[in-house]
């Protein structure tokens, strides 16, 4: 049944105004303390939404998708405007690997921190944004080197397969398995002239 449109609102007392005036006051504080539940409740059904599922899955499809999910929420707080808002999604996306025990890898990285590849990798070579703010280069440069030493530690405890490793280290890390070339440094002395020359043979035999 529907309530009208006074329903919840304060009820004066129908005899006692001194005692009405409380029960008013009594009846705003429960409405008060309502709204401040729901406030809490609807906050935790968002913590809920963005890690408990990643939990209640198991370890098929659907907890894959519940961490794609989880991630994305956090880069909702990603603001390319604030250098310092991918720190703390990454940092965030970090803990959140850690707590539902999820390995880090840098694509998930940087979509926690709404930016893709393309734009970390350019940003580390101090492209884009990071031509005119040194913060984004350092920054694109933090976050690949911490998924590296992640990967790295990993294939070191035989946790990653090598094959996947090596190709994420080629492809992420800009590792390589040719050796530099090795070039002498050039002679930055200029060339003598041909006048200079000649004064040098003409010169021998006088002393």
């Amino acid at each position: 049944m529907s309530q009208g449109m006074g329903a919840g609102r304060p009820r004066k007392h129908p005899r006692d105004p001194a005692v009405g005036q409380l029960a008013i006051d009594a009846e705003w504080q429960d409405i008060a303390d309502e709204k401040s539940e729901a406030i809490i409740q609807k906050q935790k059904y968002v913590d809920y939404s963005m890690t408990a599922l990643v939990d209640k899955a198991d370890d098929g499809n659907n907890r894959f998708a519940a961490i794609i999910l989880a991630i994305q929420e956090i880069s909702q707080d990603a603001n390319l405007e604030d250098v310092q808002s991918l720190y703390d999604c990454f940092h965030k996306y970090l803990e959140f690997c850690y707590e539902h025990n999820v390995n880090i890898t840098n694509s998930s990285a940087y979509m926690a921190c709404g930016i893709s590849k393309q734009t970390v990798s350019a940003w580390s070579l101090g492209m884009y944004r990071a031509a005119h703010d040194p913060e984004y280069k350092k920054f694109a440069q933090y976050v690949q080197q911490m998924c590296g030493i992640n990967r790295e530690q990993m294939m070191v405890d035989g946790k990653l397969n090598p094959i996947v490793a090596i190709w994420h280290q080629k492809n992420y890390d800009g590792f390589t398995d040719r050796p530099p070339e090795l070039t002498a440094p050039e002679d930055e002395t200029e060339d003598p002239t041909v006048s200079e020359i000649a004064q040098k043979y003409a010169n021998i035999g006088d002393d």
